[in-house]
């Protein structure tokens, strides 16, 4: 068994055709087939129910192939950090947010980043926490910033600064004009929220029911941007986090509302793949994260920052 008989079978699950995998890899058909057959001999047992238009893995298969998937990925991990290492100051890193920390706040890390780096390739995706959760164990994402708390043993958890939630409504709603609410005249209110899943949507709920109050959900939107436009046209009150506010710009639109006795933070972590090798431009980009945290962002809920030793 070897590394291209591993992509051969790759391939073909991907693409649930020889003839299609054949074309991908640039192999005749009669080549991949007999790759095929010979990791067969090898495991002794099928990967493939044949007899129907598109091929399908058997249980075998199935179990073959997520192992598979984890094997090229760590071979690409161990080429891409050998190519690294030639060139320190070269590189590519695979970085993930969630909404919050995707559009309000690494951007403006990874911009400060650049200014030192401008040889590092990144690539940044904005995902759902359990999407950059499965990403970063199948190593296809190094490195993750998402609200916390991360629970999962698996990952390696720093956090890096505090996130407070707004509470915003429309300058129209009978709240723009007061300087202060209490719980009690969150009951009934409309809320706008993100979809199932969110982070954010889970503390917001979690912490109103803990104080007795249900929230009544009017609408359900997908992104924060969605949700601050639904409230500034009057259609329910959110919150949101505070990165989301200091980027609206256009006050006109929107108000913040204090709520007495009742502040929802959270702490904005950067989450890793435990025991998981840092290449050389990945360990340089986790301790700027944090660098640039001490400058510039919120102290973190424990009041202190990490003490940081290399991973690598």
């Amino acid at each position: 068994m070897n590394f291209h008989q591993l992509k051969i079978f790759y391939t073909v699950a991907q693409r649930q055709s020889i003839t299609a995998a054949a074309f991908d890899l640039r192999l005749t058909q009669p080549a991949v087939s007999q790759q095929i057959k010979a990791l067969e001999r090898e495991l002794g047992a099928p990967l493939f129910e044949r007899g129907g238009v598109k091929l399908r893995l058997t249980q075998a298969g199935e179990a073959f192939y997520r192992g598979t998937i984890t094997i090229l990925h760590a071979k690409d991990e161990a080429e891409r950090t050998i190519a690294e290492l030639s060139a320190a100051t070269k590189g590519k890193l695979i970085l993930g947010a969630n909404t919050t920390g995707g559009m309000y706040l690494l951007p403006r890390v990874v911009r400060a980043f650049k200014e030192g780096h401008s040889e590092t390739e990144i690539i940044f995706q904005i995902e759902s926490t359990e999407w950059l959760y499965e990403k970063i164990l199948e190593n296809v994402v190094d490195l993750a910033v998402v609200g916390g708390p991360t629970e999962d043993r698996r990952f390696g958890v720093e956090a890096i600064c505090l996130d407070r939630l707004a509470l915003i409504v429309s300058p129209s709603h009978r709240f723009a004009d007061l300087p202060k609410i209490s719980l009690k005249d969150l009951k009934g209110e409309p809320f706008v929220v993100p979809t199932q899943g969110s982070r954010t949507r889970q503390l917001v709920e979690r912490e109103l029911k803990a104080a007795g109050i249900t929230p009544n959900v009017v609408m359900q939107l997908m992104g924060t941007e969605a949700v601050k436009r639904a409230v500034a046209a009057n259609l329910g009150i959110a919150y949101v986090s505070q990165y989301a506010v200091e980027r609206e710009g256009a006050p006109a639109e929107l108000k913040t509302i204090s709520v007495t006795g009742f502040d929802l933070e959270r702490d904005m972590e950067l989450i890793y793949r435990k025991q998981k090798y840092f290449s050389p431009v990945a360990e340089r980009f986790r301790q700027f994260v944090h660098a640039y945290a001490r400058e510039h962002l919120p102290i973190t809920r424990a009041g202190k920052r990490v003490v940081l030793k290399s991973v690598r």
